[in-house]
């Protein structure tokens, strides 16, 4: 039996991604069709992504012949909880613990919505007290294998193109 589990779009997935490629040189102006081929996320997907971090104060769009996209803010004050709710809007474990209304006809029966609602704030919490800048850092090696997916980001952006990820 299959279970489902939580976890975030794929878009708010790739937005981090973005967010990441954008933060590891904080000073270049980065283009759509760059991130699109440095990520290998479909040009498409990512333009739109780009648009929702530029709507939601974290990237500033500048146009013009050299235009493109850069951090609206330090790496360092960019929280995971502002990327994935840029995408996908807010953190929300259970229908019932939105601002809208609930389409749960139980609202006002449930025992259970308090707890639910500690434990939503416990996860926004700790996407809130993630930073972009520890996103780019390499993964302690008392966590990691050691393997591809512990190096930093930027070995693995330096490597791209040579098939060593």
């Amino acid at each position: 039996m299959e279970m489902d589990m939580i976890k975030l779009s794929n878009l708010a997935d790739y937005g981090v991604e973005l967010m990441c490629c954008i933060a590891l040189k904080p000073v270049e102006v980065h283009s759509a069709t760059g991130l699109a081929s440095s990520s290998q996320i479909p040009l498409p997907t990512v333009s739109k992504i780009l648009g929702m971090m530029v709507r939601a104060g974290l990237l500033r769009s500048l146009r013009g012949l050299k235009g493109g996209f850069t951090l609206a803010l330090p790496a360092a004050e960019i929280s995971i909880a502002d990327i994935i709710e840029a995408v996908d809007g807010p953190v929300q474990l259970t229908n019932c613990l939105g601002d809208e209304s609930s389409d749960c006809d139980r609202i006002t029966s449930c025992g259970t919505r308090s707890q639910w609602y500690r434990i939503n704030e416990a996860v926004k919490d700790a996407l809130a007290e993630v930073v972009l800048s520890q996103m780019i850092e390499s993964v302690p090696n008392f966590i990691g294998d050691g393997g591809v997916d512990d190096l930093p980001l930027t070995r693995k952006m330096s490597n791209q193109g040579t098939g060593k990820w």
